[in-house]
């Protein structure tokens, strides 16, 4: 209870302006939230390439109740091969399969810009809130002269209040933004190498054991 009081006192010190600041960082800790959970989930789950060319001989589609790419990508590719259309050459198997990988590219990078959208918004806002406070300060200079100092010291809390809210969401933002970036791309990097494994495999061997 406390702690939210301090909150409220802190939002009527620095103005109008602390509002969207506090909205834009609930929503960007929510997505850093989303993404970080679908990162691990992603990264304990694998797809071995024995264990893809095993699916792929037995025609028999991996397990997808998880989020990894790699089996997400094989089971969808799998899927469109079902059915008296399926073909039979490999250039249009290898097409196939790269339109499996490349829907999985979305969800790779999902949320990705908005958090470090979001993160780089958070400082604009709080120069709109330093500049409302130095005009508000101005106000009161040009009203009482420079012998109000408790009315001067209000603008200038709020240019303060509201560069330092903007800064401390978008440092901690831009940092996590960073380190979920390059953990996709290692992901991303890796479905790329089984992308061209499997797509070598489709072109010179893939026979199924049913036929």
């Amino acid at each position: 209870m406390a702690l939210f009081r301090n909150i409220l006192e802190l939002v009527d010190m620095g103005g109008p302006v602390m509002i969207p600041i506090g909205v834009l960082s609930a929503w960007m800790w929510i997505l850093i939230a989303l993404k970080a959970d679908w990162i691990r989930r992603a990264g304990r789950q694998s797809l071995p390439l024995d264990d893809a060319m095993a699916c792929l001989c037995s025609e028999t589609p991996p397990p997808t109740s998880g989020c990894c790419p790699k089996a997400l990508a094989l089971a969808y590719f799998m899927k469109q091969q079902d059915g008296p259309g399926r073909p039979t050459d490999n250039e249009p198997r290898r097409i196939f399969f790269e339109v499996a990988v490349r829907r999985q590219l979305r969800d790779l990078y999902r949320f990705i810009p908005a958090i470090m959208i979001l993160a780089a918004a958070a400082p604009l806002l709080g120069l709109l809130g330093t500049v409302s406070g130095m005009v508000e300060t101005f106000r009161v200079i040009g009203l009482y002269g420079m012998g109000n100092a408790q009315a001067m010291a209000s603008g200038i809390r709020e240019a303060l209040l509201t560069t330092q809210a903007g800064l401390l969401v978008a440092i901690p933002g831009l940092i996590v933004g960073q380190i979920m970036r390059r953990k996709v791309r290692g992901l991303h990097q890796d479905l790329l190498v089984f992308h061209r494994a499997v797509c070598q495999w489709l072109e010179k061997e893939w026979q199924p054991c049913s036929d």
